[in-house]
């Protein structure tokens, strides 16, 4: 009896044995097989490139271009927030290759035949101090400076004037330079937004201004600031109302502001009529909306500006 039991113990083994190498056989056979596939040839103008992982890889490509045509993405992939880009705004149609920087710090737009589309603009305030005008204009290669008309205060919020205003302006227009003007607002509501616009107008009334009238809307950066927590439709109201006022008196409004402040601060279906400046300090812009300018760097250098300044191209 223990020798029939120890009979078929033996075969069960064997026959399992049996089983694992016929599988190893038949695995091998297969992969074999697939490795040996005739290659698949595809015409030129339609070079894929197969690999494993591909079609996943081209289903996450397609999402991401895909989200970016309908959405500003702030972070970075895949952690990021979506901001509907507002329905029926103008949207830029800048080749970001033809984007260049010339003479060690100006960037400039080129079209296909490599001709020039833009000028250099800086805008400056009081932070720069004494300018030599004459020198921005014979070697800065610059074409127009906007000019702090002003600020109102991120705490108190009163509304005071750019101390070197004045001299910026006249200096600048004696040399020939076109001259825009911006306030840099910290606005709650429509009124102080028509409040700071009423200030502008006020102080450039005679001097000439050919440039935009801006509004300069950013965050504070400091806690306490009046702005902190106001909701986006009251942000919205008081550039509006700045927008608005100024345009009735005669002047081309602007609205400077940051490529994220645009998405998570403002409300673009309101706005998108006006033109806009951004500010986007990298080596390319990634922006849906239409713009005038774009603010590269705040650290350029020119001839006549003692330190930094900030550097534009501009389309117009």
């Amino acid at each position: 009896m223990q020798r029939v039991q120890l009979i078929k113990i033996i075969l069960i083994l064997g026959s399992l044995l049996m089983l694992v190498l016929i599988g190893v056989i038949i695995g091998i056979n297969i992969k074999e097989k697939h490795e040996t596939y005739p290659e698949i040839v595809v015409p030129s103008e339609l070079a894929w490139t197969f690999e494993p992982g591909y079609e996943a890889e081209m289903i996450q490509n397609n999402f991401w271009s895909f989200a970016e045509a309908s959405y500003i993405l702030i972070g970075e992939i895949p952690n990021v927030e979506f901001y509907k880009i507002a329905e029926g705004a103008p949207r830029n149609d800048y080749e970001t290759e033809n984007f260049y920087i010339e003479n060690g710090n100006e960037m400039y737009y080129h079209n296909e035949a490599g001709d020039r589309l833009t000028t250099i603009t800086i805008d400056v305030s009081e932070f720069q101090g004494y300018i030599d005008w004459q020198q921005v204009k014979d070697e800065g290669g610059v074409d127009m400076a906007i000019v702090r008309v002003g600020y109102r205060g991120y705490s108190g919020g009163s509304v005071n004037l750019d101390s070197m205003f004045l001299e910026n302006v006249s200096g600048a227009k004696e040399v020939g330079l076109k001259v825009g003007v911006y306030f840099y607002s910290q606005a709650i509501n429509y009124d102080e937004g028509l409040e700071e616009a009423n200030f502008v107008l006020n102080n450039i009334a005679g001097l000439g201004i050919d440039g935009p009238v801006v509004i300069d809307t950013e965050d504070a950066f400091t806690e306490g600031a009046r702005t902190n927590g106001i909701s986006v439709e009251d942000r919205t109201d008081s550039v509006v109302a700045f927008c608005e006022t100024v345009k009735a008196a005669g002047y081309e409004p602007m609205i400077y502001a940051n490529r994220n402040w645009y998405a998570m601060s403002l409300d673009m279906s309101r706005l998108y009529n006006y033109k806009l400046w951004l500010a986007q300090y990298s080596n390319m812009p990634n922006f849906p909306y239409e713009y005038v300018g774009w603010q590269y760097t705040d650290t350029g250098y020119v001839y006549g500006v003692e330190g930094s300044v900030d550097m534009n191209v501009w389309f117009e």
